[in-house]
């Protein structure tokens, strides 16, 4: 695996920022500390700043492949005390050689006295336990954003998994009536039977090809909605009649989930047209405003009609799409007056 800082541009400039703090504070020390002139004090900290950036690329590969869990903590803690003095020793011998040869100073370690070397062990200590720190704090950053696209992906997928559930509860409903119809025309009127079966193959292939988590424009959706209507009224004939009001006031950038209105129709049909006697009417209302698009359905209820017992898949799962996707549990709304029926759908614009 590539060392994460040679990899990406900003992790290699803010380690070479954080290796500039280190030989400022160490060029103080010196100067302050030991009484070194600025000029070989900075010398002296560039070269064991600049050593140990460079030795400290290295540690990368011991952090890499020694894990802290609870297994390894013993194994982790021997490969760094083992690694960190052969680099440490390896970074104060060439850092002598250095020193020694620009200013003057002991070029060896072992000209230079006991309380030196060990006050530049600790120093090469510090450096290597910062190193590690970082790369560890590098390792934890990217799991951790590795585990929350992993999460993304598993609720997106658990999202489209649900969305197809309700979608493939709503789609059998509509054939199997279809189907029917188609059976029953066959004998009566098989040229609309031909009709209804082009028909219904056009809607199941438009069905089939989008996803249901995708957002269409309202004509696109009404352009839809048209086709499973020409279905219907070939089912129904002049007894179903479908009004929409408002549609050419709505912009082309409103979206909606498509055919998220085909089981709303569809519940009215069932409930209106289905148990009516004579004639009735459909009304789709749309209204745009503050980045809401509002839709009302409304189909005209007989007072001596027969009720029509129904398990409410169609409500249900719309809504269930609407949690899903716009994560709102309050976007479908619906009541009776007296011979009427009406939903009220609402769907916020995503940004």
């Amino acid at each position: 695996m590539i060392n994460p800082i040679l990899k990406n541009r900003e992790h290699l400039l803010v380690y070479g920022l954080f290796w500039l703090m280190l030989i400022i504070i160490h060029t103080m020390l010196l100067h302050w500390g030991q009484q070194v002139i600025w000029s070989a004090a900075l010398v002296e900290a560039t070269i064991y700043g600049l050593g140990f950036s460079l030795v400290g690329l290295s540690i990368w590969f011991i952090v890499r492949f020694t894990g802290l869990t609870d297994g390894n903590l013993w194994n982790a803690i021997m490969s760094h005390l083992a690694a960190g003095a052969l680099l440490i020793f390896v970074w104060l011998a060439t850092s002598y050689f250095i020193t020694g040869y620009l200013l003057g100073y002991a070029s060896s370690i072992r000209q230079a006295s006991i309380v030196d070397v060990w006050w530049r062990v600790a120093l090469g200590a510090v450096y290597y336990l910062l190193v590690a720190l970082i790369y560890y704090l590098l390792i934890f950053y990217q799991n951790n954003k590795e585990k929350q696209i992993r999460e993304i992906e598993m609720e997106s997928t658990l999202k489209e998994t649900e969305l197809s559930m309700l979608k493939a509860q709503i789609n059998p409903h509509f054939i199997f009536n279809s189907l029917n119809s188609i059976s029953s025309l066959t004998l009566t009127r098989p040229e609309d039977a031909h009709e209804m079966i082009v028909k219904l193959s056009s809607f199941l292939r438009y069905t089939i090809g989008h996803s249901e988590t995708e957002l269409v424009s309202l004509s696109q959706e009404i352009e839809t909605i048209q086709l499973y209507l020409e279905i219907e009224k070939l089912r129904f004939g002049n007894k179903l009649k479908v009004n929409f009001e408002g549609i050419d006031a709505i912009p082309d950038s409103a979206k909606l989930p498509n055919l998220i209105l085909q089981p709303l129709i569809e519940n009215a049909i069932k409930y209106g047209v289905y148990e009516s006697t004579s004639a009735s009417t459909i009304v789709v209302k749309v209204s745009y405003s503050d980045r809401h698009l509002q839709i009302e359905i409304t189909n005209s209820i007989e007072d001596d009609s027969v009720a029509h017992k129904g398990k409410g898949i169609g409500l249900k799962n719309v809504r269930g799409r609407l949690q899903l996707i716009y994560e709102s549990a309050d976007l479908l709304h619906t009541h009776k007056e007296e011979n009427e029926y009406k939903v009220q759908l609402t769907i916020p614009q995503l940004d």
